[in-house]
C-alpha cells in the first residue's frame, strides 16, 4: 500500500475530538501537503526537461537546416559573383589607338555597379558605367539587365545590327539613354540607375558623352589639366517619381582626347568612401591624386588611385561598390 493510502487510513482511524491528537494530525497534514507539492514539482520538472530536450532537439534540426541554406545561398552568391565579374571587361582584345584599365569592389559578394565597353563598328566605342541604387541581389538584376540590354547585338544601341561594321547605324548617348528611361520605369524594376554613356571613335579621339545623374567622367590631361564633363540629367528610371510631366532632356557633351589624354570614369563609391573617422576620400582629394599621375600609363594609374583610395580608409569594408574605369588615347589620332 502506498503512504498516501496508509497515511488517509491512518487518520480515519483516530479520534479527532481527542485534543492530544490536534497537533499530530496538523503534522500529518502538513508532512502529506510536502508531499503532495514534492511529487507535483517533480512532475513538472520531468515534463519541462522532457520538453526542453525535445525543444532543443528540434532546434538543433532547425540550425542543421538553416546552415544547410546558409550554405547554399553563400555558394549561389559565390557564383553570382563570378558572373558579374565575367560580365566586365576582364579581358579586351588590343584596341587600336587605346589603353583600358579598371578596377571594381562590391561591399557586398555582388554589386550594382557595372561598365563595360562594346565594339560599334571599325572606328567606334560604346563605353558605359552604370550604378544602380542599391546593394545586393535586386540591384545586382537590374545591373546585368542593362548590360544585356546595352549589347551591341541587342539592336539597342546599333540600329542597323548585322552587315559590315562600316556600315552600321548608331544610336547616339542622348538616344540611348531615352530609350533605358523608357524600359527601366520605377513601378516595374522598383529601383533607379545613374549612368554615363560614350561614344568614342579610337581613330580620331572624339567622342560624344552623355549622362543620367552619374559622377561627371573626368579626362586628364597630359598637361594636369582636369576638365570635368557635365553631370547630365536625373537617374535613369525616376520619370515616375518626377514632380513634372515635362519630358526629360539628356544633353551631350562633344570632347576630343589627344596621345596621352585619359577618360576616367567612376561611380560615387570612390569619393564616398570613408576612414574609421568618418570622412570621405572626397572629389577634391579624388581630382588632385590624378594629377599626380597624369604621366603616368592608365593601368598604372588606375591601380595606384585604388592604393590610394584603399590606404586613406585603412582597408575597411566600402559601404558602397567601387568602380573605376580608364580610357588612354594610346597614338596621335590617325595613326597605328
Amino acid at each position: 500500500m502506498k503512504n498516501e493510502e496508509l497515511l488517509r487510513e491512518f487518520i480515519k482511524s483516530i479520534d479527532v475530538k481527542e485534543s492530544h491528537f490536534s497537533s499530530l494530525i496538523l503534522q500529518l497534514i502538513e508532512y502529506w501537503a510536502r508531499t503532495k507539492d514534492y511529487q507535483i514539482d517533480n512532475r513538472l520538472l520531468h515534463d519541462l526537461v522532457f520538453k526542453y530536450a525535445a525543444a532543443e532537439k528540434k532546434l538543433k534540426q532547425l540550425n542543421n537546416k538553416l546552415i544547410l541554406k546558409q550554405n547554399r545561398i553563400e555558394e549561389d552568391l559565390a557564383a553570382a559573383s563570378e558572373i558579374q565579374m565575367s560580365l566586365l571587361p576582364q579581358k579586351i582584345n588590343p584596341i587600336k589607338n587605346l589603353e583600358v584599365a579598371w578596377k571594381f569592389r562590391p561591399c557586398d559578394k555582388i554589386g550594382g555597379d557595372i561598365f563595360n565597353m562594346a565594339r560599334l563598328d571599325d572606328d567606334h566605342w560604346a563605353i558605359y558605367m552604370l550604378d544602380v541604387s542599391g546593394h545586393g541581389v535586386p540591384a545586382a538584376m537590374v545591373a546585368v539587365s542593362v548590360f544585356q540590354n546595352l549589347q551591341p547585338q541587342g539592336g539597342n544601341i546599333i540600329l542597323k545590327a548585322g552587315g559590315s561594321q562600316s556600315n552600321r547605324g548608331i544610336r547616339s548617348p542622348a538616344r540611348a539613354l531615352e530609350m533605358l528611361d523608357q524600359e527601366y520605369t520605377f513601378d516595374r524594376f522598383n529601383n533607379f540607375f545613374t549612368i554615363n554613356y560614350v561614344i568614342l571613335n579610337a581613330t580620331t579621339g572624339r567622342f560624344t558623352c552623355s549622362s543620367a545623374g552619374h559622377p561627371p567622367p573626368i579626362i586628364v590631361r597630359t598637361d594636369g589639366t582636369l576638365d570635368v564633363l557635365a553631370s547630365g540629367s536625373p537617374p535613369i528610371g525616376t520619370r515616375d517619381l518626377r514632380l513634372t510631366d515635362k519630358r526629360i532632356i539628356f544633353p551631350e557633351d562633344e570632347c576630343h582626347l589627344e596621345s596621352g589624354d585619359k577618360l576616367i570614369f567612376y561611380t560615387d563609391g570612390v569619393f564616398e568612401y570613408q576612414n574609421s573617422r568618418g570622412d570621405f576620400y572626397g572629389n577634391q582629394r579624388l581630382r588632385k591624386k590624378l594629377q599626380e599621375l597624369r604621366d603616368k600609363p592608365v593601368a598604372e594609374l588606375i591601380e595606384t588611385l585604388f592604393t590610394s583610395l584603399m590606404g586613406f580608409g585603412c582597408h575597411v569594408e566600402p559601404k558602397d561598390d567601387i568602380s573605376l574605369l580608364g580610357v588612354e588615347l594610346r597614338n596621335h589620332p590617325g595613326q597605328d
